[in-house]
């Protein structure tokens, strides 16, 4: 594709999210105005900046295990500053793993003898992110439908959301478990379709073969999701609705996930408008109509404290960017035990 002609698609995608976030906003202007004339409670958005900080760490710490876990040279100080720069790129560049391309290259440029291993670090910790959002939505909710709550034996919508991610969460599971069945000769095959396919399949079997530090990478992810949506039930209370538009946790823990996987899979600058316009559907499936611009607003301020950590992080980035070693030096690091 030429420059100009990715340019172009790159302004329309800028120009449909913007025109998506004017449409919701505008479908729900009376309400939001009245949110919005409230007195804002600071220290809920402090808390729900504090939460992000938080949760984006943990995502950070979760790549660099499993980059340590294909025996990649790489330093904690080093995947700081690449999530840093990925980080704001996931905020503002079309869809939400727009981040992870610039990362994929980055750390495939300080790896030039293994560059399809460390692109698979990448693919493995978007997959491991998906999970665990699928997983957390499956466990939480089906203990909630199993001990009789009320609010999800009332709604199917809910019950069908929370079967699907049971559906979908083991699938994940059993995938993993037997990826070590897989003949060998299949990875020879794509070695001799594909070089870099094939070092890609190795990495995904030396995953499976690690299952210790899988585990520990879900549960980060699980201590991660916990913060993600404690953020957003948190920034709903910036400005707070009436006591009976707030949804529980458990209703929370149930329905945000869900946003947050359509924020990263619709190919729009960090969601925009896409995740609005979906949280505040899944809130209305809390609280009727009413409760859509609650859930539109509190999107919204998490929306706010994003761009905020986006851009603080990407200043970070830039001042500590003659910091980052060459990929000579990058590669030549040794390998702790």
């Amino acid at each position: 594709m030429k420059p100009t002609a990715g340019l172009i698609k790159g302004l329309l995608k800028y120009l449909v999210a913007v025109a998506l976030l004017a449409f919701v906003v505008a479908m729900h202007w009376k309400a939001l105005k009245e949110l919005f004339s409230r007195d804002p409670e600071p220290i809920y958005f402090v808390a729900t900046l504090g939460l992000m900080v938080v949760v984006i760490g943990l995502q950070y710490l979760r790549w660099f295990l499993l980059v340590r876990a294909l025996d990649l040279p790489f330093t904690l100080a080093y995947g700081l500053r690449l999530g840093l720069v990925g980080t704001f790129y996931n905020m503002f560049l079309p869809g939400g793993i727009g981040g992870d391309f610039v990362k994929a290259y980055l750390i495939a440029k300080g790896q030039p003898a293994r560059r399809a291993a460390a692109v698979s670090t990448v693919i493995a910790d978007r997959l491991l992110g998906l999970f665990g959002l699928i997983l957390y939505v499956a466990v939480v909710g089906g203990l909630c439908w199993a001990n009789g709550d009320q609010r999800i034996e009332a709604k199917f919508a809910l019950k069908a959301i929370v079967s699907v991610c049971i559906v979908l969460a083991t699938g994940f599971v059993v995938g993993y478990t037997f990826l070590n069945a897989v003949p060998a000769a299949v990875g020879e095959r794509l070695r001799r379709f594909n070089g870099t396919l094939g070092e890609m399949w190795d990495a995904a079997r030396r995953y499976r073969e690690r299952p210790g530090t899988i585990l520990i990478c879900v549960g980060v992810s699980a201590l991660a999701h916990m913060g993600l949506v404690m953020s957003f039930y948190v920034a709903v209370l910036v400005f707070p609705p009436i006591p009976e538009l707030i949804a529980t946790l458990p209703e929370v823990f149930i329905v945000a996930p869900i946003g947050f996987i359509a924020q990263a899979l619709i190919p729009l600058p960090g969601g925009l408008g896409a995740a609005e316009l979906t949280f505040g559907g899944l809130y209305e499936l809390l609280r009727g109509p009413e409760g859509n611009a609650v859930g539109l607003a509190g999107r919204l301020t998490l929306r706010v404290a994003e761009w905020v950590i986006g851009l603080v992080g990407y200043v970070a980035y830039l001042r500590t960017k003659s910091e980052i070693p060459a990929e000579a030096e990058v590669s030549a690091e040794p390998v702790a035990a």
